[in-house]
């Protein structure tokens, strides 16, 4: 395995709250370390978690980041399904070649190619425990990231699968409940296609309430090679303005591009009340990953597998996040 990536954390406004406390109070804006400027999103006022990677070091010592961040390593959890559940056929690394922060601040997820028969290589992360996070009663949470995908042509793309999603915090030391916790996946964009794919996953394992392994599912128009905003909301504030007994069928979750709604799911048309809490109640931790080969990017193609021979690996199909945050009302 390649040396652990040296990735110095500083947070500037990463601060997380635990479900149930009141998250910390913050202007319309927000000034990163770099002295960008990230406008609060309409209809949020709080700051859950925020993280915009400008004061990481790629020369510093790598114990700060896992403070925050940890990485996910091998082709699998401890105990958990092999090849990620997804039957992905790259290896995951905390190597500097596969996950570092670039001159800009922003941090790179790169897959890799080992060579003719060679395999890949690739990064996955997620935030650690402290920093889990739940929508609360009359409450809205939003979920938001700014990130670039690679523009390589599509044939050379083929079974490269970035992505940015939330899973319920009950996965963590179990990996067997799946998808009975609740997975939010707030973009995927596999095979170099100019769209994101916006899906919940919950219930069982065949059919269920979210129509698994496929889930409830709809896509959206995404260029690559340029910056967009995407972001999944959680709507809770229906226990407002409905019965208890009947708020959580009215409550919703909707994904954003670029300001723009897209697609959105209602506790309603979930139909399963304890589906619907794993996925709008329950905690979640955040993921960002870029994956080769799998379920998603091989349902797209005919009569083969992914990744081809065509496939490359490198810069043209990495993925670049500028900033993530989790806002609250």
């Amino acid at each position: 395995m390649a040396p652990v990536a040296t990735l110095l954390l500083f947070g500037i406004l990463l601060r997380s709250s635990p479900a149930g406390a009141v998250p910390t109070r913050r202007p319309a804006s927000i000034t990163a370390r770099d002295g960008t400027v990230i406008s609060m999103p309409d209809g949020f006022a709080n700051v859950a978690f925020h993280e915009d990677f400008s004061g990481f070091d790629p020369d510093g010592a790598a114990a700060p980041w896992t403070t925050r961040w940890q990485f996910d390593v091998g082709t699998g959890y401890p105990g958990g399904p092999s090849h990620w559940g997804t039957s992905e056929t790259q290896t995951y690394t905390a190597s500097a070649d596969n996950i570092a922060v670039n001159a800009n601040g922003n941090l790179v997820i790169t897959p890799l190619k080992l060579g003719i028969g060679g395999g890949w290589t690739s990064a996955r992360v997620e935030t650690r425990p402290g920093q889990d996070f739940a929508c609360l009663p009359g409450q809205k949470l939003r979920m938001e990231a700014k990130l670039r995908l690679g523009a390589a042509p599509a044939a050379q793309q083929l079974g490269i699968w970035p992505a940015f999603w939330a899973l319920g915090s009950a996965y963590r030391g179990n990996y067997q409940n799946w998808p009975q916790i609740g997975e939010i996946d707030i973009l995927e964009s596999p095979s170099g296609a100019e769209r994101t794919w916006q899906t919940l996953h919950c219930g069982t394992a065949r059919d269920g309430p979210c129509h698994e392994p496929t889930g409830l599912s709809s896509t959206s128009a995404l260029s690559r090679g340029e910056w967009h905003v995407v972001a999944v909301e959680i709507n809770r504030s229906a226990a407002a303005v409905f019965a208890a007994a009947d708020a959580w069928k009215s409550e919703t979750i909707s994904w954003w591009v670029d300001g723009r709604k897209t697609f959105s799911v209602s506790g309603r048309v979930v139909g399963d009340e304890d589906a619907w809490a794993a996925l709008a109640h329950a905690k979640h931790f955040l993921l960002l990953n870029v994956a080769v080969g799998g379920a998603l990017p091989d349902s797209l193609v005919r009569g083969y597998s992914t990744p081809t021979a065509a496939t490359v690996g490198g810069a043209p199909v990495a993925m670049e996040v500028e900033y993530v945050g989790v806002y609250t009302s």
